[in-house]
């Protein structure tokens, strides 16, 4: 079994495109990744990992910018070249993500081969849609326009204070003009966001999506999810998000919505 790196997102997915597309949707942060460094929506620094095994592709992870790896579907037997391939690469990694047993024991070799320690920092659940069941919930989505700008990014800014999750000012301007950020307004005044990537090898997902506090339990965030996810099956693809498996409300009222339970992830901070 051999690792195979590459800095172009081009060549990767010349190379790996094949395996990406038999399970997009198991694959589909490395995919949708893929697509946004090629197609110039992602800058900075990005390593991309093919497995091989017999000339063929049989597994996938990356890493991008000063974010964690990832790892996408990859046989049990190919973490340990992984963690050489990424220790040499990208040394300063911060952590790694992966389905739990993968992601453990690449944390617990990265630290044997570095000589450090690593925590759990958050676990995650992917959905896909399955019987979409919108919510009645006052108000209407809209996309959103340059002139929510701020509001988004003050939202975005909050939202990544809560969870370690969001998006910088530059990428809100992306998303907006590519119109792939939304928001749900009630009495005229807008009370949630949600964005979405561009589709890849079938699949879009949905994220992130926030309420600011003083307009929680009041649904929004649900009915923003299911108009977007019904727009995009209207578009033709099909539609998958994911939750941080501490927060139960969000599991709870995306599979009030329809969204289906398909894999968990873990993230391990080194230290």
């Amino acid at each position: 079994m051999r690792i195979e790196l590459t800095d172009d997102p081009v060549e990767f997915r010349r190379r790996a495109g094949e395996f990406l597309s038999r399970d997009p949707l198991r694959n589909t942060v490395v995919a949708t990744a893929v697509e946004n460094f090629s197609n110039g929506l992602s800058d900075g620094r990005a390593h991309f990992a093919a497995v091989a095994a017999d000339g063929a592709v049989v597994g996938v992870g990356m890493q991008t910018g000063g974010h964690s790896v990832y790892l996408g579907d990859v046989p049990d037997s190919s973490v340990s070249a992984l963690v050489t391939a990424f220790a040499e690469r990208a040394p300063g990694t911060p952590g790694v993500e992966a389905a739990p047993g993968i992601a453990l024991v690449f944390a617990e070799r990265w630290s044997a081969l570095r000589g450090s320690k690593f925590r759990m920092d958050f676990a995650s659940r992917l959905y896909r849609l399955g019987v979409l069941r919108p919510p009645e919930v006052s108000g209407t989505a809209r996309r959103a326009v340059d002139a929510d700008l701020d509001v988004c990014e003050r939202w975005l800014r909050d939202m990544q204070r809560e969870t370690g999750v969001g998006l910088d000012r530059a990428a809100i301007r992306v998303r907006i003009a590519l119109g792939r950020l939304w928001l749900w307004e009630d009495g005229g005044r807008p009370v949630a966001l949600a964005a979405h990537q561009a589709r890849a090898y079938g699949w879009s997902r949905i994220g992130p999506v926030y309420t600011p506090p003083e307009a929680r339990r009041n649904g929004y965030a649900a009915a923003l999810t299911a108009h977007v996810s019904q727009w995009l099956r209207d578009k033709g693809s099909r539609v998958c998000l994911f939750t941080d498996l501490a927060n139960p409300t969000s599991n709870k009222i995306y599979q009030e919505i329809g969204y289906e339970p398909v894999h968990n992830f873990v993230h391990y901070l080194f230290e």
